[in-house]
């Protein structure tokens, strides 16, 4: 709990740094309903995380308030491009979170249930060119996809080591 708290605080103090905090905030609420189910790589420490959750959201907030992301047609290419690795991809488990095949379909219709949910309301800001909001939920989704890269990678690493030592 104390780990949420101080994750949250950081969450935020950043956001603040960067004068960013709606889209910081915005960023999570889009960002953890389909890392939840999607999965994906996971430090081995707590404080790895910490760390690598600091990163990403200092890039993030350096994405967002320099603009680098303006032209919908890139957001759309983006969007596309990460949902479907998403969708391909997903459940990633992980040590710590084995899945068995009861889980692994559960877990795969809230990932597609949450990126409809995501996909339309990135729909929506496109329409009413809301360019902040549709950004964040953009990178949110790249964020998602580069995460269950890395863990299905990490994944892969794990079992040709396993089978080294057979």
């Amino acid at each position: 709990m104390i780990f949420i708290i101080i994750n949250t605080i950081t969450t935020i103090f950043i956001g603040l740094i960067f004068n960013k905090i709606f889209e910081v905030i915005l960023f999570m609420i889009t960002y953890i309903p389909i890392r939840v189910y999607a999965g994906g790589y996971h430090s081995r420490t707590k404080l790895g995380y910490y760390i690598f959750s600091v990163l990403m959201l200092v890039n993030i907030c350096y994405t967002l308030k320099f603009n680098l992301l303006q032209n919908s047609s890139v957001i759309i290419i983006l969007f596309t491009i990460s949902s479907s690795i998403i969708l391909y991809l997903a459940p990633v488990e992980d040590k710590n979170k084995p899945l068995d095949e009861i889980e692994t379909k559960v877990y795969k219709k809230r990932t597609i249930r949450n990126l409809i949910i995501v996909l339309s309301i990135l729909c929506i800001t496109l329409i009413l060119n809301k360019i902040n909001i549709y950004t964040c939920i953009c990178v949110s989704l790249v964020c998602n996809n580069i995460m269950v890269i890395l863990g299905k990678y990490k994944l892969k690493i794990k079992k040709e080591k396993c089978y080294e030592y057979l």
